[in-house]
């Protein structure tokens, strides 16, 4: 696979899978694909879920347990708070049921039934019974074997098993969080690699073509890497496979049918027989159900010598295996150079991780442990750190279910990984190692991420570190999210003077990752270095370069462009995986329930609150009339009749002058605000930033910075450039566009330093972070940055003051300083963004 190819498979789109309402019946066939068994008779499929019966629409009779149990917490504290009369019929037979008790008392032992009724009532009644019978009391009335060979292991299983196996799937589904996101990966990146003959039951043909039926969507799509490994036969091995659950949901993810061969290999005769059952109904001839120890376990020599080992899961079994290192390592030896690994269990970590998001409490780590060793199940970190040690990691993700009962936290991880060494010879000789200077042992800030072995570029399923580079983990508790989810300097004004070439390597901060996009559409620059501190900014642009790659122009549209995406969670499970980096996802994933894009972040902040402020003060209509005005006259009218009395109260204005406000909701430090107010008061900040705004710049077809803050959407004609059609379909056909991206979590000075050799940049855009430094800051930066730029570079840098303290220090390091707009009395109106006072060009001599 040439690196070219691989660059391409990265920017292959996928079907559409996201419409309007009316196009609902299309979309959606890939959420409830259903396999082939299961058709007829109402029964149906979703992602992710159990199979279950088609959903009625319910009469209110059926809701009577919500009726009983709102009744009951209406009771509770009535009877409690003893208002109830002892001469009435309720007082006389609370003194019966309580036997002197008080009504505290009485309340508390009603509320402990309850409880009883409501785990009983909502989880399944008898089935949860046998359940908790099974795993809490029986374990102590029985004798256990003691041993550690198969046989004895097999024992303990089997009892443990035997009396529960035909309700282990209905009663694990709550318990047992993370399967489905484990599948989910595991299908996306098999797809990477492996060929996809069949999608949700469609044959897509040897030469790799896309189903053309509407209403049928490959998952995920076809990778034109793959059309030369289309005759290979390759096979899955489900470890601790019990049931065969998780293989019936994998098809609706990756069709069985793909697979040449399926193992399922349990040491449980009880749920070897469900899963036997489950097979021989579902009429899937490939699947062979394996009773028997994992260790011991070859591939038949039937099967052939050509079968490779594509896939192996391990679901809620590697804790349950007492000797695991045997195990692993007997894996390590089975699993194909290009296959993927996937584990879904329970966790506890170890007292201090080098990754972070999966550290737990002291509390925690030792209540788990206690309490899962009575049903033999182990949960010591030395399970996923050997699993990583062995392994490569290509994803991970750190969970806590709460499904199970309120309050209650369960930790569960999901990892996938890959073979160490798997490696493409020729991506590795052709990837650009220019930018790096440093020699490893000078890497000390990176040594805490070296513990923690991801793949890496050249992977096989490296596609996920395309972009970012390593960085250390312990920078991620100091960043719960991003502050910009786009960018607010107006990328058109800067290419302007800029003088931007094919040729030109620049070094920029992420930010929102929109000037990024917009200079590689327009342009293509060399190299683009993205450099942020914050991990988050840098996960925001992973995920448009992600989107970009895998999925259609509609439906990148609907996310980035309308800020809303509804299946979320699981279209970054099937589609953007493969292109995320471990920490990228893991952030996603843990983020995915937001409503829309535009309100999330810090600045998502300030857009609620003036939502607010326009809703409390009927405003919504005036705000949207002024979006939507034809003129700039009458936007204008709108704006200073209806909304700038309202927007210039005091109230707000007394927001700007609070430093919390300003850093937490804008992003502008104190150091700044200083100098905003250097130039005047916050009033007149306000006035001279929106004014000229509102006269000058066409909101509706030409201010998509404004516009998208007040309607939380852009539209098709104002839209950054990479948001555009045309601009989304350059992206996907230039790969080597996105591939001059690097992801730096950095300060700007650690990466001039370590990852640019002397005289490589071109051009550096600081916009206004310099405002922010001290003096000693600043001269260190501005030394780092003439030190890199060749002759003739130019560095570029925005402020809040017209003429900012540091514009001499740039002089002194050697350059020639010209301003480029200074905003005044007479250009109030500067570019689309016009929050700053000044824009200055300096130029290495």
């Amino acid at each position: 696979m040439s690196p070219r190819t691989r660059s391409q498979s990265g920017t292959k789109a996928s079907p559409s899978f996201v419409a309007d309402a009316s196009e609902a019946s299309k979309i959606t066939a890939r959420n409830t694909a259903v396999p082939s068994a299961h058709t007829g008779g109402g029964v149906s499929v979703g992602v992710g879920a159990r199979l279950k019966h088609a959903t009625k629409k319910r009469s209110l009779f059926q809701y009577k347990r919500v009726y009983f149990y709102a009744l009951l917490s209406i009771m509770i504290p009535f009877i409690a708070s003893d208002w109830v009369p002892k001469a009435s019929f309720l007082g006389e037979l609370k003194e019966k049921l309580g036997g002197g008790l008080s009504g505290t008392s009485v309340a508390v032992l009603l509320g402990v039934l309850a409880l009883g009724a409501v785990v009983f009532g909502t989880a399944g009644g008898s089935l949860y019974l046998r359940f908790a019978y099974n795993c809490f009391i029986k374990p102590f009335f029985k004798k256990k074997s003691s041993g550690l060979d198969s046989e004895e292991h097999q024992n303990r299983l089997e009892a443990f098993y035997e009396g529960q196996a035909d309700i282990y799937d209905e009663t694990r589904k709550r318990l047992l969080r993370g399967r489905s996101t484990m599948l989910k990966l595991c299908a996306a990146q098999l797809a990477q690699f492996y060929p996809v003959r069949f999608a949700n039951d469609f044959k897509t043909g040897k030469a790799g073509e896309t189903v053309t039926d509407p209403s049928v969507l490959p998952s995920p799509p076809i990778s034109p890497s793959l059309l030369a490994n289309n005759n290979k036969r390759y096979a899955w091995i489900d470890v601790g496979g019990g049931t065969g659950a998780n293989i019936e949901m994998m098809n609706t993810f990756f069709p069985i049918r793909n697979f040449d061969k399926v193992y399922l290999v349990d040491i449980t005769p009880s749920l070897c027989k469900v899963a036997e059952e489950r097979f021989r109904r579902l009429g899937w001839t490939n699947v062979t159900v394996v009773c028997m120890d994992a260790t011991k376990f070859t591939i038949p020599k039937e099967d052939g010598d050509d079968l490779e080992i594509a896939l192996m899961t391990m679901s809620y079994s590697l804790s349950m295996i007492e000797q695991f290192f045997p195990i692993v390592d007997g894996l390590v030896n089975v699993l194909s150079p290009t296959g993927i690994f996937g584990v879904a269990d329970f966790y506890v970590s170890s007292k201090r991780s080098a990754d972070t998001t999966r550290q737990l409490s002291w509390f925690s780590r030792w209540f788990w442990s206690i309490w899962f060793d009575a049903d033999n199940i182990y949960l010591h970190h030395s399970r996923r750190d050997y699993l990583e040690h062995k392994f490569k990691t290509v994803k991970t993700l750190s969970g806590k279910n709460y499904s199970m009962f309120p309050g209650v936290a369960i930790p569960y991880y999901v990892w996938i990984g890959a073979q160490h060494g798997a490696n493409l010879p020729a991506l590795a000789e052709n990837m650009d190692d220019t930018d790096s200077i440093a020699e490893e042992e000078e890497q000390s800030t990176l040594a805490v991420a070296a513990k923690i072995p991801h793949v890496s570029a050249d992977h096989v399923h490296g596609q996920g570190l395309r972009w970012r580079q390593p960085f250390d983990p312990a920078l991620i508790p100091r960043f719960s999210t991003y502050i910009y989810a786009f960018a607010w300097e107006d990328p058109r004004t800067d290419l302007e003077f800029l003088d931007l070439t094919s040729e030109d390597r620049m070094l920029i901060i992420t930010s929102g990752g929109c000037n990024a996009l917009d200079y590689a559409t327009r342009v293509g620059p060399a190299r683009i270095h993205c450099v942020d501190l914050n991990p988050c900014q840098n996960n925001m642009l992973e995920l448009k370069l992600a989107g970009i790659s895998s999925l259609q122009y509609a439906d990148f549209w609907r996310l980035f462009g309308e800020g809303v995406m509804p299946n979320f969670s699981n279209v970054l499970d099937t589609h953007f995986s493969p292109y995320l980096s471990p920490y990228a996802y893991h952030f996603w994933k843990e983020t995915a329930g937001f409503k829309n894009l535009f309100k999330t972040g810090c600045s998502g902040l300030a857009i609620r609150i003036f939502q607010f402020v326009s809703k409390a003060r009927g405003l919504q209509g005036a705000v949207e009339r002024m979006c939507n005005a034809e003129t700039l006259e009458e936007q204008w009218a709108v704006w200073e009749k209806e909304v700038r009395p309202h927007f210039l109260s005091k109230w707000l204005i007394m927001l700007l002058n609070n430093d919390r406000f300003l850093w937490g909701a804008l992003g502008v430090p104190p150091a700044q605000m200083q100098m905003l107010l250097e130039e005047g008061s916050a009033y007149e900040f306000v006035v001279n930033t929106f004014d000229p705004i509102l006269k000058y710049s066409h909101l509706r077809t030409d201010n998509y910075f404004y516009y998208a803050c007040l309607m939380l959407k852009y539209t098709p004609a104002n839209a950054p450039s990479y948001l555009t059609e045309e601009g989304f379909k350059t992206l996907q056909e230039n790969p080597s566009r996105l591939d001059a991206i690097r992801i730096h979590t950095r300060t700007i000075v650690e990466v001039l330093n370590s990852e640019v050799p002397d005289g490589d940049l071109t051009r550096v855009i600081l916009m206004d972070h310099l405002d922010w430094f001290s003096n000693e800051d600043a001269d260190e930066e501005i030394t780092a940055v003439h030190k890199k730029l060749a002759k003739g570079g130019r560095a570029y840098w925005r402020s809040a003051g017209k003429y900012p303290w540091y514009n001499t220090m740039f002089e002194e390091k050697g350059f020639k300083v010209t301003p480029c707009q200074i905003r005044c009395e007479k250009t109030p109106y500067i570019d689309r963004v016009n929050m700053y006072a000044s824009f200055w060009m300096g130029e290495k001599l």
